[in-house]
């Protein structure tokens, strides 16, 4: 990869900076140390709960222990008589005092269901807030919930999404449905039917992708206040969109968004669970509102794994049609996505359906969504969106089909994946592809693993009575979103742009303005090196202040791989007018013309032939204070541009999974993992490892041994604990590979990509398609997730099973 782009290719994509060798040239594409590390090593990060009010209040909400009740009652007159209790609210004061939570982005054609911050006359979920009370402590606030006497009257429930679209199945809102189906949506192109009619051969299985937990660091909270006087709340909150929070909490709470301010300063993780309003952000505001004093409310571990919205579940009936020569022909895929009770903010995952051909040329394709309810915790979005989930039984169906034609997994793929030539490629689901080198990442991991000396090597066991096998999965990601209009056609209550305003300050140094959070994905630094590189001016120089909707202009949030490409636009044009203005000055006081000058780190100079220069810190300060400019300039000297990108750009890639497996027990271990991955024109190769890396792990987690479990008989979340998910730890994470191409985006500032989730998608299918490759002459089929030894030794007893003559 290299660090530098070519001089033609920063001509070619726009970028700004002058290429003088100064250290600002030098940003872009260089592993600068982050803006966010010193404050985070230091332990001087200011998270939600380092928030401190003297006279603040704490909150605790009383959940329901059912998965499906009907409230006949509340009694907390005992709760209200405990000491140190402040306020109670119940589920007609919350109605009386506030509107529904709205939902950011809506499930096309689908019903609305008012989801109000406490559950009105029926529960929908073990987990769902029913009381909040705050009092002087949480402990005391605690206690007072153990006082407070809830009448429930247990209803008929349903945790699995295939059966709650079964007939006598129990409606979850039968005021507003009559079924569990909240939506169906078909996107296709071409004839899918008529050529699995035609195929020679076709793959069909249905696959189970499971119920995991993003599981940031820092659970959800806020912290509360409202000064009356001013009509001024104040909400510090961990969140990943700060102005979508904002509008949220004015449309429930029946205030003027000029009302609101919402700060996240740091943030410890979120992974797109912390996309917009939740019910207990709206309590605490409640609260605050009603006792004029400071509320906090900090999520426990527990209520994290009850409350917080999950992600994944799903079941794809996928089916993969191919001709003789081994050409695919058809895809059709219609799956169920499970929802919960209700729609979260961002609600099921869409993605599964723009990226279901995955990167092979397929143009007759068909893919239907179904979106159900469950007596389960809502979903929303986590890393990946529906491509994780979508990637694995796309890739584990391709190597089921090598082996049913006797082909190998990677000549197939090789076969039928897109070439660089067809792009722009639209896929049939509308998405367009815009660049890559499909082929190259995947021969890239095939040379990392040798994967021409195993390919022809026996599956026998080694001396450690393990064989080896190795499995691949080829996948693109979409990073960013099309247009507002692409939005606007699905309801989605935000845009596709993203905003920075550019400010010069008297030291010199030029501050830059963003509502997007510092969630751990290291915007601050790559915000500061696209000033740097656009303005010419020093990295050290840059300061970002983010997440705060009263210093910030309007703007969306960090969620869908999407900042970069879009913040990276709005960089650039910012800095047009900044820089222009910037050189008018100083080109006034050094009695020249703007076009013979540069910007060099800390000084404006003469491009050639002079050595006089003037300080950027001067030119700043007559800027500010209107003295010493020239008479037809106006004193200042800002910034604000909002981007759009004008489509979304796709990463894409591929891994490689080299996994040992006892052929008795199924026990294995991952020996490598291998991607190779092209996020475009890299801006910090040294973020971009570790955002690969962390997804990756995460990716890991829920391929082996993460699942959300309930008890089909009680409703009941079994696995709602640290002791009972399985989460990965440094030591279960196996040696990882990481390899980078460069494939400039012509549809984004500087041909960037973005990078923050593609670790997430391939991790299941590759392992799984290694399993099975070792496995080969056992016929061991693996179609859910998550893969554990128990699950590898039953695949194997079903393939005993299915063979003549083998007893299982």
């Amino acid at each position: 990869m290299n660090a530098r782009m070519h001089p033609e290719l920063r001509k070619e994509l726009g970028v700004q900076g002058h290429d003088h060798g100064s250290p600002a040239a030098r940003a872009f594409g260089k592993s600068m140390p982050r803006k966010e590390d010193e404050r985070l090593l230091r332990g001087d990060g200011k998270f939600v709960d380092d928030v401190q009010y003297a006279h603040q209040l704490e909150m605790a909400v009383l959940r329901c222990p059912f998965p499906h009740a009907r409230i006949r009652s509340v009694d907390t007159e005992a709760a209200l008589a405990l000491p140190g209790v402040r306020h109670i609210l119940t589920a007609k004061s919350v109605r009386d005092l506030s509107d529904p939570l709205t939902v950011l982005r809506p499930v096309p054609n689908a019903p609305s269901l008012p989801y109000y911050a406490l559950a009105q006359d029926v529960a929908l979920y073990e987990g769902q807030p029913v009381v909040s009370v705050v009092a002087t402590s949480r402990a005391v606030a605690e206690d007072a919930l153990e006082l407070i006497d809830v009448d429930y009257e247990p209803l008929p429930h349903v945790s699995d999404a295939l059966d709650s679209l079964e007939k006598g199945a129990p409606v979850l809102h039968p005021g507003s449905m009559k079924s569990n189906l909240m939506a169906r949506q078909t996107d296709a192109a071409g004839d899918a039917t008529a050529r699995m009619q035609e195929a020679v051969h076709i793959i069909e299985d249905t696959m189970r992708i499971n119920r995991v937990t993003p599981l940031p660091m820092e659970t959800r909270g806020i912290v509360a206040s409202w000064r009356p006087g001013a009509r001024e709340l104040l909400v510090y909150l961990s969140t990943q969109t700060p102005h979508l929070v904002r509008k949220q909490l004015a449309e429930s709470l029946r205030l003027s968004e000029s009302c609101i301010q919402v700060i996240a300063r740091d943030v410890g993780g979120g992974f797109g669970q912390k996309l917009g309003a939740f019910p207990e952000d709206v309590l605490a505001c409640l609260h605050a509102m009603i006792l004029r004093r400071p509320v906090k409310w900090i999520e426990d571990r527990m209520e994290h794994f009850r409350a917080s919205t999950h992600g994944r579940e799903s079941v794809h009936r996928f089916r993969l049609a191919a001709d003789e020569d081994g050409n695919f022909t058809g895809i059709i895929n219609d799956y169920v996505t499970d929802i919960g009770g209700w729609n979260s903010p961002f609600g099921s995952a869409q993605l599964a359906s723009v990226v279901f051909t995955g990167p092979y040329k397929v143009p007759d394709a068909s893919v239907t969504r179904e979106v159900v309810l469950t007596n389960k915790t809502p979903v929303g979005a986590y890393r990946g969106y529906g491509q994780p989930e979508v990637n694995f039984a796309l890739e584990v169906l391709v190597d089921r089909m090598a082996r049913k034609m006797g082909r190998d997994p990677f000549d197939l793929r090789m076969q039928n994946l897109l070439q660089p030539q067809d792009l722009p490629w639209t896929t049939p689901s509308g998405a367009v592809y815009d660049s890559g080198d499909y082929p190259r990442s995947l021969r890239m991991a095939a040379e990392a693993v040798s994967y021409e000396a195993h390919r022809m090597a026996p599956r026998v066991p080694r001396a450690d009575g393990r064989i080896v096998g190795i499995g691949f999965s080829s996948f693109v990601e979409r990073t960013g979103y099309a247009s507002a209009r692409f939005l606007a056609k699905r309801g989605s209550q935000f845009g596709a742009h993203e905003s920075v305003t550019l400010r010069a300050n008297r030291s010199g140094g030029v501050d830059v303005y963003t509502g997007v959070s510092s969630i751990g994905q290291s915007g601050e630094t790559a915000i500061a090196q696209l000033c740097a590189e656009a303005l010419g001016i020093d990295y050290e120089h840059i300061c970002v202040h983010s997440g705060d909707t009263a210093t910030s202009p309007l703007n969306t949030g960090a969620f869908a791989s999407r900042t970069l490409i879009a913040v990276a636009g709005a960089v650039r044009e910012a800095a047009q007018v900044f820089q222009a203005k910037m050189l008018r000055l100083a080109a006034w006081t050094l009695e020249t013309s703007a076009d013979e000058l540069c910007v060099d780190g800390d000084i404006v100079r003469f491009k050639s032939g002079s050595t006089q220069s003037v300080p950027l810190s001067q030119v700043f300060t007559r800027a500010i204070v209107g003295q010493g400019i020239p008479a037809d300039e106006s004193p200042g000297l800002e910034a604000t541009s909002h981007y759009e990108p004008p489509d979304a750009a796709f990463a894409f890639g591929a891994a490689a999974a080299v996994v040992a497996v006892d052929p008795i027990t199924g026990e294995f271990q991952i020996e490598r993992f291998i991607i190779v991955h092209d996020c475009g024109v890299v801006v910090n190769p040294k973020v971009v490892d570790g955002q690969v890396r962390g997804a990756l792990v995460q990716g890991l987690g829920a391929a082996l041994g993460e699942e959300l479990r309930y008890d089909e008989e009680t409703g009941q979340l079994v696995s709602g604990s640290m002791l009972d998910y399985f989460v990965p730890i440094a030591a279960d994470v196996p040696p990882i590979d990481m390899l980078h191409t460069e494939v400039p985006s012509p549809v984004t500032p500087y041909g960037v990509r973005g990078v923050g989730e593609v670790g997430t998608i391939p991790p299941g299918a590759a392992i799984v398609n290694a399993i099975c490759d070792a496995l080969s002459d056992q016929g061991v089929e693996i179609s859910s997730l998550p893969i554990t030894p128990e699950a590898v030794w039953r695949a194997m007893e079903r393939a005993k099973a299915q063979q003549p003559g083998v007893n299982a």
